[in-house]
């Protein structure tokens, strides 16, 4: 039950963030966002501040929970969402675009989860169900999807380590696979919706979050074969990990081609994926598959030689990068990419490519060249933790010296806390905001 003063400071914040997302600037930013994905040298490189959406670590140090007023948790969610928008408005000058959307997640059908969770056993033998494990309710949603239970063995503190326990041996026991497909409950989430947009008079957008899969095939056959498998199966199961990889590729294409079709695709979920936004071409829907963005990754097999990445991983890329997204496929790749890239590179409709503080800067500028957008990150728990003004400056110059003439944005991402100390993340955006206009 949502109470009086609830709806009060809601309709207060709702006042504030549309008079935030009014702000001159964006407008100026959404065009230089579009042009920047396009090719285009824009006005001066733009940076971007990452934060993870929900409530991690890092927003619990930005806004406390005594902050929050809301108990509902629909009404709690919504709040919490707006008062991100207005701290990232107010506290950090990057060059993000504030949008007003409120996003919510879609209902199940119960029947579309019966007998498939997530198993999740911690290292002291104590078992913990899918509702406790709620670190990993990701995985179970994903569990959920591709009908076989995930298993995990954790350490019993929050936030810590987990190894996939592999439910998949042989080709055997694949016989219990399945492909993904968009299902929800429809009227249970249009219900969701409509009590959602009550709450904030229908005075914001609100969409439903429906991308569960994105398209990295390989992240989910590690969560059912495990990564010692992956890595000693490049040699002894070859045949078991192409099928793998083709059975999930291809799953993930049906998946997303029955989002397409359910009409649950919007082009603007595929923006958080450090795209940040887009002008459409003019008549372009924005609810198909080819004005999406594609996010690719294969983090997790970031140990495979370039050899055994080329054999292994890249075919099943290229098959899906080929039919999601229109010159819109994105790479993304916190590890060292330096000797993938002339491999990555052949990616059909490869536009934007991950450049992480351990990928050598200098020679991705020379193997990419002007043709891709770069996006570059400097060192994130360096920057919060160890990390002076000058420092932070530095390391700005730094990027900016090598790749500056190239089509590159400067990024700090998955920021996980501030140390205590939330004002650097103001610093260092007015200090990139700084540092890039000079070399304007």
């Amino acid at each position: 039950m949502v109470t009086s003063n609830e709806r009060d400071v809601i309709t207060k914040l709702v006042d504030q963030v549309l008079e935030a997302c009014a702000h001159p600037r964006y407008e100026a930013l959404k065009d230089m966002w579009t042009r920047h994905n396009r090719l285009e040298k824009v006005e001066k490189v733009p940076v971007s501040i990452h934060l993870h959406g929900g409530y991690p670590v890092i927003w619990q140090e930005l806004i406390p929970a005594d902050q929050l007023v809301c108990t509902d948790p629909l009404a709690k969610a919504i709040e919490l969402q707006l008062r991100q928008k207005l701290y990232r408005h107010n506290f950090i000058p990057d060059d993000n675009v504030l949008l007003p959307t409120i996003w919510l997640n879609p209902i199940k059908p119960s029947a579309a989860i019966e007998g498939v969770f997530l198993e999740v056993r911690a290292t002291g033998g104590h078992e913990i169900s899918a509702a406790e494990g709620a670190e990993h309710s990701g995985l179970n949603e994903m569990a959920q999807l591709w009908g076989m239970p995930f298993k995990i063995t954790e350490t019993n503190t929050s936030g810590g380590a987990y190894k996939v326990e592999p439910v998949i041996h042989n080709e055997g026991d694949m016989a219990d696979l399945r492909h993904a497909k968009y299902v929800i409950d429809q009227q249970a989430t249009q219900d969701l919706v409509d009590r959602a947009s009550e709450l904030i008079n229908s005075r914001l957008p609100v969409k439903i979050a429906s991308d569960e899969v994105r398209a990295s095939p390989s992240e989910t056959v590690v969560s059912l074969m495990g990564m010692d498998a992956i890595l000693y199966g490049v040699y002894d199961q070859p045949e078991l990990l192409h099928k793998m990889m083709d059975f999930i590729t291809d799953g993930t294409i049906a998946y997303q081609q029955s989002r397409e079709a359910a009409g649950a695709v919007d082009s603007e979920e595929s923006w958080s994926y450090r795209t940040h936004f887009e002008h459409l071409p003019e008549g372009a829907d924005p609810g198909e598959l080819k004005n999406h963005w594609t996010y690719i990754s294969a983090q997790s097999l970031c140990g495979l030689s370039p050899g055994m990445y080329e054999e292994f991983l890249q075919p099943y890329h290229e098959r899906m990068s080929a039919v999601l997204g229109e010159d819109r496929a994105y790479y993304h790749g916190c590890e060292d990419l330096t000797k993938k890239i002339p491999i990555i590179r052949k990616l059909p409709n490869l536009r934007r490519f991950h450049i992480s503080a351990w990928t050598n800067l200098e020679s991705a500028v020379d193997q990419l060249g002007r043709e891709f957008v770069l996006e570059s990150n400097v060192h994130g728990p360096d920057t919060w933790s160890v990390y002076t003004e000058d420092d932070m400056r530095s390391s700005l110059k730094g990027i900016m010296d090598v790749a500056g003439d190239a089509v590159t944005d400067i990024n700090v991402t998955d920021v996980e806390t501030t140390f205590g100390d939330p004002r650097k993340l103001t610093r260092w955006a007015e200090i990139a905001q700084e540092v890039t206009q000079d070399y304007a």
